[in-house]
């Protein structure tokens, strides 16, 4: 994945070198962490990740645009999440295993920029639909002396889900060179009866 996304940003280096600081569209890939998830419900059983953005924005006026946002996610399974009664057996052994869950997010919304040329913040606000691909969580049992494994499906997993989601950001855009930007942005993703966090990422920024 890393060598994908390396080469896609070499060509559009190599292959946009006239960039000027007059762009109207931009495009912008990167990455970036979702350090917890405040808000589990849909992923009760699964942690913070990665993610990966691309996004598009068409600038309206020198300080307002309006942008169009998709980004993969990957949570990562805690099994310490995962608790059960024991039945209390002797020679009663249990093993815990699961997938990690994915979410594929699509935004689009507007930009509001500071004054500025080289550095300059900015708010965003943006609506736009959640896909939950949720992992299988299994309770794998069996009786001490026993080869015969049980293995059950955890209640409430291997799901899918679509959900409406709100989402509020603020950022920061760094100018490298003409219309080459770096951008750090952090936002508050809240879904409809879902799963709200705090994804955290730093893109590369092109106009065109």
């Amino acid at each position: 994945m890393k060598n994908i996304i390396i080469s896609l940003l070499f060509m559009l280096l190599f292959f946009v070198p006239d960039i000027t600081a007059q762009s109207k569209v931009s495009f912008s890939l990167g990455g970036g962490y979702v350090p917890f998830l405040p808000e589990n419900t849909k992923l009760p059983y699964w942690n913070g990740g990665y993610l990966i953005n691309f996004s598009s924005e068409y600038k309206l006026s020198e300080n307002a645009g309006l942008f169009f946002s998709t980004s993969y996610q990957k949570n990562n399974f805690d099994e310490s999440l995962v608790t059960f009664a024991v039945p209390a057996v002797v020679g009663y052994r249990f093993d815990v295993t699961g997938e990690n869950s994915s979410v594929y997010e699509f935004s689009i919304g507007g930009k509001i920029y500071s004054r500025g040329s080289m550095i300059r913040s900015y708010f965003d606000i943006g609506t736009g639909l959640l896909l939950i691909n949720q992992g299988r969580v299994e309770i794998i049992h069996w009786m001490e002396g026993s080869p015969n494994r049980f293995e059950n499906l955890y209640q409430d997993t291997g799901k899918n889900y679509i959900l409406a989601q709100f989402n509020l950001g603020l950022g920061v855009e760094i100018e490298l060179y003409k219309s080459l930007k770096l951008d750090f942005d952090g936002k508050m993703m809240y879904s409809f009866n879902g799963p709200s966090y705090f994804p955290v990422t730093a893109l590369l920024k092109i106009g065109i």
